[in-house]
């Protein structure tokens, strides 16, 4: 089923950002007036005009607490149309061929139009990025400190079990939205992707529920 992405976006966003040669993570970058603008911002990652990030530091922020205005930052350094056929070029690269990417941020456009992808293709890039990029799945497991609600932390894990890292996302369009990558004692990965919740709070309850029923088999 083809469904909103809402902040799930901001995973393909992360993959071109450590693939294009035009971005060093300790480089330093000028927040615009138009990055500082951008809509549904957290708490984490309101930004100002003119205060100046590094790479790393945006990437965390969009990665971590979804910032709009990070992610809007940091497509620019290449040009917002530029980074959003990347995104396009990669999915069609990567075999995500019902997904498409509008904009760097996941949000709904002023003609109702939006990022989509399935559970499928979510599935295919997540494990693209595990092998090829843990780093983006390492700086999702830093939210931890900030005491998100809702978030990957809430998940309960056994105590053999291992947290790999996740990212949630949430508008009204796509309803509440979750990755997540857990190992056993085994060694056993397993990655599961909800989409389409009816809140933010569902999205980690149905989550759990995948959870206990793995850990009933």
């Amino acid at each position: 089923e083809i469904l909103p992405l809402a902040s799930l976006t901001k995973l393909m966003a992360a993959t071109i950002i450590l693939e294009d040669i035009n971005y060093d993570l300790k480089q330093s970058l000028t927040i615009s007036k138009t990055a500082a603008s951008q809509e549904n911002v957290p708490n984490y990652g309101n930004l100002k005009v003119g205060e100046s990030l590094t790479v790393e530091k945006l990437l965390e922020l969009m990665l971590s607490y979804s910032s709009n205005d990070a992610v809007y930052a940091l497509a620019e350094v290449i040009g917002i149309d530029n980074f959003v056929e990347k995104m396009n070029l990669r999915a069609r690269e990567l075999g995500l061929n019902q997904s498409q990417f509008l904009n760097p941020t996941g949000l709904e456009d002023s003609q109702n139009n939006f990022n989509y992808s399935t559970a499928d293709d979510l599935t295919i890039l997540t494990k693209y990025i595990f092998r090829n990029h843990p780093l983006i799945l390492e700086i999702t497991l830093k939210e931890k400190a900030y005491l998100i609600q809702n978030s990957i932390s809430d998940l309960v894990l056994t105590e053999k079990q291992t947290m790999l890292g996740g990212k949630t996302g949430y508008t009204d369009e796509a309803g509440g939205c979750l990755i997540f990558l857990f190992r056993d004692e085994n060694g056993n990965v397993f990655l599961n992707v909800i989409l389409g919740s009816p809140s933010a709070e569902a999205r980690i309850q149905e989550a759990q529920k995948l959870i206990n029923w793995i850990n009933s088999l």
